[in-house]
């Protein structure tokens, strides 16, 4: 048995669950669907608009017919004009001398003021009516009318008269439905369950809505009214999901038949905001406001009035809120890029460091590859050359054997013309400015950027290298020191001092400036 009950709340909260999910789906649809409508606004005021032209100008209805016709048109559209044709109106059935058409016009008159919110003139009017002779239909325009008023004045005072209102709003509508027929089902159902409502009987009445809906006369303007009301009960009931719907539906039937003195949209916008969509409800309540200024309902610009403040304070604080959530966001946004500026600028003097270092190694490398080709270029020279002096010495020693062992003395002193030292070294030279010249292409045009433009040197004709340039070509494979110099090239140290400072006085640099780009420059 308890397993039972517990499957059963189960299925109920299931239920309840499912249902509530498919109400909340179900009002956003049918909000989506008052959007849609509030932007066609101006199309259906367009169609009201063409239907009071065509009333204007339909030649069949008499002058009564066609000022009762735009009355109805404006009733619930617009009070100034609504007022200035039920005056004309009631002009016209005086002038007719018919007393039912006069009840019906004084009648109008006076739902055009309750409309307006002007009860006590209503009231007023609604007493001087005598309908003792009147014929069913003006009776029950009569009773219905004057039982919207006292339901009216209920709603609109809510002080310790409500009930009394309610009360003889109540014994009107009965007076109604006696004399109404349920063939006349648009009208005896609406009063039916408009009595049951003010009753409190809200189920009854729910159903007798829903058979006044069935009709297939029922009007957009009679929807309207309708759907409100099935709102108000739903409302009553604490069902704020159909309470909302039923509203939505009212508000959408008041923008189709361009009814202006309407409470649906404003019942939206109070429902969005208990709800906390806020920015919904200033829209709705702004749209209802623009409707009562639009018709000169008093009552209902003072009601929307006294709550447009509170939605609009409201919505105030949440764009505050947001605002500051959006300062918030900005700061921690402009943190961020802070830190990513940062990170970008550490990434960037990296990247720079690295390829700092790789142009290091680079050019370590590349030094590393020259001194690797001077090394070869010295060895291949020093083996040649030195492969050549000891060919030379070997043949001089066996000169110099055989002629000793032929006791041929005199020829000793006499030095044979392959071993001239002159020549020796002339080739020597040759072979040092050619080495050097493979080695540094350049050398020439570099080293003569170092000096100054007019002090440019060149070797003379017949020669690759002269002195100066030789004795910079040996400091730039590496030999400094000058008495290595001289004896390489067989000069005296003062020789190479004194070659080293006429040249460096032809340049504008330093002797270490000079000598720093002497080895990076060539």
């Amino acid at each position: 048995m308890l397993m039972k009950l517990l499957n059963l709340k189960s299925l109920f909260i299931l239920v309840f669950l499912v249902s509530a999910g498919l109400m909340q789906a179900l009002n956003k649809d049918d909000l989506d669907s008052l959007d849609f409508y509030l932007g066609q606004r101006a199309y259906y005021d367009n169609l009201k608009a063409q239907r009071i032209a065509a009333i204007q100008t339909d030649s069949q209805l008499t002058q009564y017919e066609r000022l009762k016709a735009l009355f109805d048109e404006y009733a619930s559209y617009n009070y100034d004009s609504a007022h200035l044709y039920v005056n004309r109106l009631l002009d016209a059935a005086t002038a007719a001398e018919d007393s039912n058409m006069q009840r019906e016009a004084l009648i109008n008159k006076g739902f055009a003021y309750l409309s307006a919110g002007l009860f006590k003139e209503s009231a007023d009017l609604f007493h001087s009516i005598d309908i003792s002779n009147a014929d069913t239909a003006v009776r029950i325009k009569y009773f219905t009318t004057y039982a919207r008023l006292l339901y009216d004045l209920a709603d609109y005072n809510r002080s310790d008269l409500y009930y009394d209102y309610i009360s003889q709003g109540n014994e009107y509508s009965e007076l109604a439905l006696e004399l109404l027929s349920p063939r006349d089902t648009t009208k005896y159902w609406y009063e039916m369950a408009v009595r049951d409502m003010k009753q409190q009987n809200y189920s009854r009445s729910l159903q007798r809505f829903e058979i006044q809906l069935l009709a297939q006369n029922i009007s957009e303007h009679e929807k309207a009214i309708t759907y409100s009301s099935m709102g108000y009960i739903y409302y009553a009931a604490s069902d704020m999901e159909q309470s909302l719907h039923y509203n939505i539906l009212a508000a959408i039937s008041d923008i189709k038949n361009s009814t202006k003195e309407a409470v649906a949209l404003r019942n939206v916008a109070l429902a969005l905001f208990n709800q906390g969509e806020t920015e919904r409800a200033v829209r709705y309540i702004r749209v209802a406001l623009d409707d009562a200024k639009f018709y000169n309902a008093r009552h209902r610009q003072l009601e929307i009035s006294q709550i447009l403040p509170i939605i609009e304070y409201q919505q105030m604080e949440e764009l505050e809120v947001q605002n500051k959530r959006i300062r918030l966001l900005s700061l921690i946004t402009y943190a961020l890029l802070l830190v990513l500026f940062i990170v970008m600028i550490l990434l960037y003097n990296r990247v720079r460091a690295v390829q700092r270092a790789h142009n290091t190694i680079q050019r370590i490398n590349n030094e590393l590859a020259e001194a690797n080709t001077i090394k070869e270029e010295y060895i291949s020279t020093f083996l040649c050359n030195q492969t050549e002096t000891l060919n030379q010495f070997a043949q001089y020693q066996r000169f110099v054997k055989r002629r000793a062992q032929e006791r041929r003395t005199d020829e000793l002193l006499a030095v044979p013309p392959q071993f001239n030292a002159t020549r020796t070294r002339k080739e020597f030279y040759k072979q040092l400015d050619e080495m050097i010249l493979r080695i540094f292409p350049d050398f020439i045009g570099k080293f003569n950027s170092l000096l100054r433009e007019d002090e440019h040197i060149q070797p003379v004709k017949g020669e690759l290298l002269s002195p100066e340039l030789r004795i910079f070509a040996l400091m730039r494979l590496g030999v400094s020191d000058n008495e290595k110099i001289a004896q390489i090239l067989d000069y005296s140290v003062n020789t190479v001092y004194t070659y080293k400072t006429r040249v460096k006085n032809r340049s504008d640099l330093t002797n270490e400036q000079f000598v720093r780009q002497l080895a990076v420059a060539i």
